[in-house]
């Protein structure tokens, strides 16, 4: 009696096992998984589902990849030795791990359902336009998913499986930078009124010096320095990952003011043995999520203000120090924006009046009320 082969209808290639299968005059082909036993039970999950139901209902038809492409490297195959070669290249560059994790999960939930199973060669702009038209979410999310995109078809072009790169005619999507929504310095105060005091130097050293979660939650104390006054960032901390600041200028010194420094010294009389500035009240790392959720918008309610996000601190230490008159570098130094562009634009309206350019320095230095209407009657008489 023969063996029957447990691997029928499957194919591995570049570590990767594939249902292959021609059927009632239709040909599958699907990516499963490295483990060859999940791909076996795969498979006999899709033979199930077309035995009784005549077809198999994969995210890509199978009508879109022609016979000529017949043994074509796939996208996802193409993928796969993309990351493989990218673990390597972000040891050397030091790509931020919280980006590669939202690569990693963008491929799988987005970008690997919709082309994984089509050979990378018959991909075209329809094709990616298609794509990009039934993704739900806005412009900038649409280009932030279209990044390790390129990054595949650009390796791919390098790599020989296609040659021309169609993403060389996408662009990004238009993105309108949402309005801003900061506290003024009332909203501040009865802020503090309604946080937990366990958070309340934390939301001190938000709210008065611009720093970004992951820069505070990452910071400690011998970062502090309270004779000259000083925070150095250094690093970031998101879901519990260190790594480099968001850009170059992220890394900057920051000056304490008064409100700042008296924060940071009564909370280090509490928690001096500890590496790290701030902790949850629990004694654990802080995560966005929680600050969000348990610390951020009860306060916001129990005081009741309207809510924002917590990255509002951020743009309410900007207008703040603005309206007040501060220096525009200096609030840019302070934020850590690599030129003044973004401080003018996102900011701008928040200046006071009298020391923006509004034209006042010319009515008030120059243009001489008096001496105006006096040329100007003397201009009247010369022409009779």
């Amino acid at each position: 009696m023969a063996k029957r082969d447990k691997n029928h209808h499957l194919l591995q290639r570049r570590g990767t096992w594939y249902f292959r299968a021609m059927i009632g005059g239709k040909r599958y082909r699907k990516a499963l998984s490295s483990s060859v036993t999940e791909a076996r039970k795969l498979r006999d999950e899709y033979l199930k589902e077309i035995l009784l139901n005549g077809s198999l209902d994969l995210p890509q038809p199978e009508d879109q990849v022609h016979p000529t492409e017949e043994g074509a490297v796939l996208f996802g195959e193409v993928a796969l030795e993309w990351r493989t070669r990218q673990k390597v290249w972000i040891k050397k560059d030091q790509l931020k791990s919280s980006t590669w994790r939202d690569w990693k999960s963008t491929m799988n939930s987005k970008v690997l359902p919709f082309f994984g199973n089509i050979p990378i060669c018959s991909i075209d702009l329809k094709k990616i336009d298609k794509f990009v038209d039934q993704l739900e979410c806005g412009p900038k999310r649409v280009n932030n998913i279209l990044v390790p995109v390129r990054s595949v078809f650009d390796f791919a072009k390098r790599q020989g499986y296609i040659s021309e790169n169609p993403m060389n005619d996408v662009q990004n999507l238009s993105v309108t930078e949402p309005d801003i929504f900061p506290l003024n310095i009332d909203e501040v105060n009865l802020f503090f009124t309604g946080v937990n005091k366990h958070y309340l130097p934390f939301f001190k050293v938000a709210f008065f010096t611009g720093m970004r979660f992951g820069e505070m939650a990452a910071l400690k104390w011998h970062q502090i320095d309270f004779q000259r006054k000083l925070i150095k960032v250094r690093e970031t901390l998101v879901y519990g990952e260190e790594g480099r600041p968001k850009t170059a200028k992220s890394q900057r010194e920051i000056d304490m003011l008064p409100p700042v420094c008296d924060a940071l010294q009564r909370h280090k009389k509490i928690v001096d043995n500890d590496l790290y500035a701030f902790r949850d009240i629990r004694g654990k790392l802080m995560t966005p999520d929680h600050i969000r959720e348990v610390i951020w918008k009860p306060a916001l309610k129990k005081v009741g203000l309207t809510y924002r996000p917590p990255s509002q601190t951020r743009h309410t230490f900007a207008t703040l120090m603005i309206d007040a008159g501060e220096d525009l570098g200096w609030v840019q130094r302070m934020m850590g924006h690599g030129s003044l562009q973004m401080i003018y634009t996102r900011y701008y309206s928040w200046t006071k009046k009298e020391t923006r350019s509004d034209g006042s320095a010319f009515m008030k230095n120059t243009y001489l009320p008096e001496t105006f209407e006096a040329n100007s009657e003397l201009g009247r008489e010369a022409m009779g």
